[in-house]
């Protein structure tokens, strides 16, 4: 299970992955943070409340790269995939479910949060509105489904992050290769 050398996908893909992939790691390490401190005393309210509208941005603009991500994909033939059968589908699959997850945990955030009766603060003074009707009760289960759809999601990164490192520890295996930077490779 190779892929040719000189296979390469193309830069937008490339940027779009690795932008997306840096700001799910962030954003998600982040809302971690803020939703583990050693008490919920006043100071790590105080840290929540200050630190909670860059989680929401963040997940908005991971949001965007998805979206940019299939509009660019949608145009742009995918490299012969190189795994045949059973793994095929497990290769398939992890991808369909960590883009699914990239999608529906933003768009869940701001649900459960438009449940709560609150607006996403913006940059400059910009705020989208909640447009839900107030619900705590709905909203308190999305949370849980953000927290821990938010831990699926770590958990898939990892297991594609295992599937990356296969590929490059097997010779002449090009497949993390075709999705590294061009940059990587100049000399």
């Amino acid at each position: 299970m190779t892929r040719p050398a000189g296979v390469r996908w193309p830069a937008a893909i490339v940027l779009l992955h690795w932008s997306t992939a840096a700001l799910v790691l962030a954003t998600a390490g982040y809302g971690i943070y803020l939703l583990s401190p050693p008490d919920w005393s006043q100071r790590y309210l105080d840290r929540y409340e200050a630190g909670i509208g860059w989680h929401k941005i963040g997940g908005l603009t991971v949001l965007a790269f998805a979206l940019c991500w299939i509009a660019v994909r949608a145009r742009t033939r995918r490299p012969p995939l190189a795994a045949k059968g059973a793994m095929r589908g497990l290769v398939l699959g992890v991808h369909g479910l960590l883009l699914a997850l990239v999608i529906l945990l933003p768009v869940c955030g701001y649900v459960m949060d438009s449940l709560a009766g609150h607006g996403i603060a913006l940059p400059a003074g910009v705020t989208i509105p909640p447009l839900l009707p107030r619900s705590d009760a709905v909203s308190m289960m999305l949370s849980y489904a953000h927290k821990w759809g938010g831990y699926a999601l770590l958990g898939l990164a990892a297991f594609h992050i295992a599937g990356a490192l296969r590929h490059a520890l097997h010779p002449g295996d090009n497949t993390l290769r075709a999705m590294l930077p061009r940059l990587a490779f100049r000399k």
